[in-house]
Formats: structure tokens, sequence, C-alpha cells
């Protein structure tokens, strides 16, 4: 068998957004459906992650959670500021969140 040419890739740190950058991406059109941001979490690479923290007056339901996906899911593929696939979850911040 002849030689074989060994590729290395290494997607660390290219493209990455800040969380303050997508905090400021994601809260005007939050606000405009009645949420509020309380946190983010953004995990890159082969699975990527991206975990919404949501609130408004009076809690936060499983229906506020699949509005919220499928209107910023939408709103995130129009303005892509993540590389490559991920996952959007939405969650409200649970009981044991800092006050």
């Amino acid at each position: 068998m002849g030689l074989v040419p060994i590729f290395c890739f290494s997607c660390r740190g290219v493209n990455r957004v800040d969380k303050r950058e997508l905090c400021e991406l994601l809260e005007p059109p939050l606000r405009s459906l009645g949420y509020e941001l309380v946190d983010l979490e953004v995990t890159y690479g082969r699975r990527g992650l991206l975990r919404l923290y949501i609130d408004k007056e009076g809690g936060v339901t499983l229906g506020d959670c699949e509005l919220v996906g499928a209107q910023i899911g939408a709103f995130l593929d129009v303005e892509d500021p993540l590389p490559g696939s991920y996952v959007l979850e939405v969650s409200s911040p649970g009981f044991d969140r800092k006050l």
C-alpha cells in the first residue's frame, strides 16, 4: 500500500462568539416576546449546545420554552452567530438559581 496523507484539523477558538455578544444579540428578540434572558451556556465542538435560561412574570411553562425555542431558533438561523451545528435548548432557570 502507498503513502496515505494524514490530516489534522483543530477548530479550537475559531469563530467563537463571546457569551456577552451572544446575550446582546438574543436579549432584544426575547424581550419582544415578553421574556428575560437569565443566563446562557455555550458548548462548542462536535456536539455543540446553546442552552438558554429564560424567565417571565408568573414563571415559565413548557409552552413558553417551546415558543421561545421555535422563535429564537428561526432568529438564529438567520443571524447564524455560532460556527457549525448545535442543539438549542430552552429552560427555566429553576429554583436553585442565584438571585
